[in-house]
């Protein structure tokens, strides 16, 4: 069910949203220091499916990723925690409007979730997730 939710979109921005553990003796991403906001945790989403089920990989904006030129501004500010058997992983996320991502060549698309694992390394994997517009509670009458 979860990963429904997190493959249409519908959690709101403030909700699914994640960053990973970097491995030791990896490559850093070299954001500005004053491009990156205060650390803080706002979310933690919990399931048991597999985390590549949380999007598409991204080749070319995991390749980005692995350069510091597409990453999550406050690692940790918006994760997901996939703790089942199978593809278990703490992944971290930005939504395409800009929250929580840096992006200085203007890649992101606004209707799209960008999910990081190893975020920060240079074995960034970028899933890419499309978002469904939110219905509005008030739907027009036709006549």
């Amino acid at each position: 069910m979860v990963s429904f939710y997190l493959k249409t979109g519908i959690f709101t921005q403030a909700a699914a949203l994640a960053v990973l553990l970097m491995a030791a003796g990896t490559a850093q991403a070299q954001i500005p220091s004053n491009q990156i906001p205060p650390k803080g945790v706002n979310k933690v989403v919990r399931t048991l499916l597999p985390s590549w089920q949380v999007g598409d990989v991204d080749k070319k904006l995991s390749r980005l990723c692995s350069f510091g030129r597409f990453n999550q501004r406050v690692p940790y500010k918006y994760s997901g925690h996939f703790q089942g058997p199978n593809g278990a992983a703490l992944v971290g996320g930005a939504k395409g409007d800009g929250l929580n991502l840096f992006d200085p060549t203007g890649v992101r698309q606004r209707d799209h979730d960008y999910w990081f694992y190893r975020d920060r390394t240079s074995n960034c994997i970028v899933y890419s997730a499309k978002v469904k517009p939110e219905q509005s509670a008030i739907q027009p009458q036709r006549p």
